[in-house]
């Protein structure tokens, strides 16, 4: 089949819908995290902004529990129905935090969020109905690239209004976003069998999708639970160094506010620039590898950031953590795409979110512990092993 024959197969309208959907809700939940404290201050008390760091935890702690029970849920609802209660609990829970008036009520916003989303495993999850796994890392990572790109648009469009607008009842209009979503996707016409799991599901009562998966397990010569570990285990050693690293710099290069944040957003950025390219590379025979040697790379960027005494060894080792960074993820969309089961992907999506987002939680508190005996540089010192580690586990088990 010819390269333009496959993009239909791929990017059908349930496809494009999702993959829309999913950019307008993290559109709507990345652009806000920033500017907690300024809300804070402007809508509450002035004793509140103390607490401004714990507000960031609350949302990715509540989804670290709640995902992998959405997911378990999807597998008995169906994938679009979990993704449309996704969107709509989402839209939900922005427009109480928007009505919220003390900082309790705001907090209970936030969890909410967490709670009630879960639109990027659910979305994975739905996409693993509609394209064979040998599609799915594609679309995962595109899905991924949705975020990053949000991640950057979201915040510089948020900044601009920052001083003309109410950033608390900004919520209000962002939960438009998820609303669309979910009533776009209720209302789609219920798609064809198109060669994915769903059409082996309808054939074989899912008899034929998980014998694919197996075999697809057995190429990238990884489980399931072990993706779970290793994901997490990623998302730890990379984590760790961002919520330090603007005032470790300041302190320890004296490098001003303003360019490490622009430092800080380089390895993301390369994200969108470096996902194709790189995503040609990997197929599930090699994914396992590939995740070892750019996790290798990862923790050499690090090293290279500790050790770096001026701006260009700096800008080097942050280029050099977005090739690692961006290659890593890859390799475990790669993974994850060959351990999807078609009758448990809302299972599966949900466990792999969920270690996403408790390596996230661990990460932000290692971080915190560290930083006062042994100063901001700490966390990055911390993640530099973690990744050394997951590359010298991998390597042993490793052709």
């Amino acid at each position: 089949m010819s390269a333009a024959a496959a993009m239909p197969a791929l990017f059908t309208r349930p496809v494009l819908v999702t993959v829309g959907g999913h950019f307008g809700a993290a559109f709507a939940a990345l652009c806000m995290p920033p500017f907690y404290a300024y809300i804070l201050q402007a809508n509450f008390s002035s004793q509140s902004l103390a607490l401004a760091g714990w507000y960031f935890t609350l949302p990715t702690l509540a989804a670290a529990i709640a995902n992998p029970l959405w997911g378990r849920l999807a597998d008995r609802i169906g994938r679009r129905a979990s993704l449309v209660r996704a969107h709509a609990g989402l839209c939900l829970s922005f427009v109480l935090t928007g009505l919220a008036r003390t900082p309790l009520e705001f907090a209970l916003g936030l969890t909410l969020q967490g709670l009630l989303g879960g639109t990027f495993s659910a979305s994975n999850a739905f996409l693993a109905e509609q394209v064979p796994a040998s599609r799915l890392a594609t679309l995962l990572g595109l899905m991924q690239g949705s975020a990053r790109t949000a991640l950057f648009v979201g915040p510089a469009l948020i900044g601009l209004l920052s001083g003309r607008a109410d950033l608390l009842q900004l919520f209000l209009y962002l939960a438009l976003f998820p609303a669309a979503a979910s009533l776009i996707l209720f209302f789609l016409p219920e798609p064809a069998a198109n060669g994915g799991a769903a059409a082996a599901d309808a054939a074989a009562s899912g008899t034929a999708a998980a014998a694919a998966a197996v075999q697809a397990g057995a190429a990238c010569g990884i489980g399931a639970a072990t993706l779970y570990r290793l994901q997490a285990l990623f998302t730890i050693g990379t984590v760790l160094s961002y919520p330090y690293f603007v005032i470790d710099l300041g302190s320890r290069l004296g490098i001003g506010a303003a360019t490490a944040g622009l430092l800080f957003g380089l390895p993301h950025a390369l994200f969108l620039l470096l996902a194709w390219p790189l995503g040609r590379t990997l197929r599930f025979a090699n994914a396992r590898a590939s995740l070892a040697r750019y996790a290798a790379l990862t923790c050499a960027s690090l090293l290279l950031q500790l050790c770096a005494d001026n701006l260009a060894w700096l800008v080097a080792g942050r280029l050099l953590m977005g090739v690692g960074m961006t290659g890593a993820n890859l390799a475990i969309n790669s993974l994850a795409a060959a351990t999807t089961v078609g009758a448990q992907a809302g299972r599966h999506f949900g466990r792999l979110e969920g270690a996403n987002k408790w390596g996230a939680v661990g990460a932000g508190l290692l971080a915190s512990v560290l930083v006062a005996p042994l100063g901001y540089a700490a966390p990055m010192w911390l993640g530099c092993a973690l990744l050394g580690l997951l590359y010298l586990s991998m390597k042993w088990k490793t052709p």
